[in-house]
């Protein structure tokens, strides 16, 4: 059993559900939270979530980024054998006071934008009249979309877990997802296929010679690996370093623009023609890469036959999203799972 479990999560992500779990079985709950809420109140403040994030803002920027989880990381250490569940973790400074604890996971949960609205404005939490666009704003603000560097960085926490689950159904399913990585970690349950391939296709990464991004790609079907792929360098061509450095970061092309500049091919397009050398058909199989493909690597996919792509961390190419918008015939799925980055 996990003696250590933080969680991190937008709004209305359900991280609530799984703190309330926890302590039914013996878990201690903190949240990073209570440090904010003490501080409103004796500023004579309401605990409205707008007050909360502009207090937890100025605490970070006057202590430091991590100051909430190392004063969280304070409290638990003088309770040693106790076992905690710590809510709240919004900035990645945070998590990194914490991981100084011991066997600590950190679990990370999120969902589509609108399911969240949904469940917020159901909610209604303060009891305020909030519009569509009020909570909207709000989850971009947590996603740290105009805040500094110390302040809500969520979207960042979630790219840093130990394990991320998507609570995007039924409470049921969602409670299970959870059931799984505590059975995994105490060595109850075996992981699954797309834990399995998502190892793999990391293992894959190491073997990168671009400079800017490890990406490695696993192409399976009926649970049986076929191919796999990681980004650099066509076979025979000098790699980047020998070369002088990454042409795109001479000509400052940001990422997701213009891939057509760049030496490197990409892991998911190096998968795909490993199987046309080897003349192994990928219809229908399931496409498993650490990225969010590129526009590039959606057309060939959608080409090959391939019916699946399970990714991992996004990626800004807005024409590939657009495509996968308009198609019906390869389906897209978010990694959950173990993370291995």
């Amino acid at each position: 059993m996990v003696q250590y479990i933080a969680l991190t999560g937008y709004m209305g992500s359900g991280k609530g559900v799984l703190s309330d779990m926890l302590k039914q079985s013996g878990y201690k709950y903190v949240s990073l939270s209570d440090i904010v809420r003490e501080e409103a109140t004796s500023r004579g403040l309401e605990h409205t979530r707008e007050n909360l994030q502009n207090i937890g803002n100025e605490l970070r920027s006057q202590y430091g980024a991590g100051v909430l989880g190392m004063k969280v990381r304070e409290t638990i250490t003088r309770e040693p054998d106790q076992k905690w569940v710590v809510d709240g973790v919004r900035n990645p400074a945070c998590m990194d006071e914490l991981r100084e604890l011991p066997g600590l996971k950190i679990v990370g949960v999120s969902a589509d934008d609108e399911l969240l609205i949904d469940r917020i404005l159901d909610r209604r939490r303060e009891g305020l009249s909030m519009t569509c666009d009020d909570v909207y704003a709000r989850l971009k603000r947590e996603k740290g979309e105009g805040e500094p560097t110390d302040g809500q960085q969520v979207r960042k926490c979630l790219d840093k877990v130990d394990y991320f689950i998507l609570n995007d159904s039924s409470l049921e399913a969602f409670l299970h997802k959870f059931e799984h990585f505590l059975k995994l970690e105490s060595g109850e349950a075996r992981p699954t296929f797309d834990e399995i391939f998502m190892e793999i296709a990391y293992t894959w990464a190491k073997r990168t010679t671009c400079l800017r991004r490890g990406v490695g790609a696993v192409i399976a079907k009926d649970g049986q690996q076929i191919t796999a792929g990681y980004n650099g360098a066509p076979r025979g061509v000098p790699h980047c370093a020998e070369v002088g450095g990454c042409l795109r970061e001479k000509f400052g092309i940001p990422s997701g623009q213009r891939h057509e500049i760049c030496r490197g091919t990409h892991a998911e397009q190096n998968a795909i023609t490993q199987a046309a050398k080897f003349g192994i058909s990928i219809e229908g199989s399931t496409l498993y890469c650490n990225t969010f493909p590129c526009v590039i690597c959606t057309k060939m996919m959608l080409n090959a036959g391939i019916t699946k792509v399970v990714y991992d961390s996004d990626y800004d190419d807005p024409l590939s999203k657009e495509i996968l918008g308009q198609q019906t015939g390869l389906e897209l799925k978010r990694y959950e799972g173990k993370k291995f980055g």
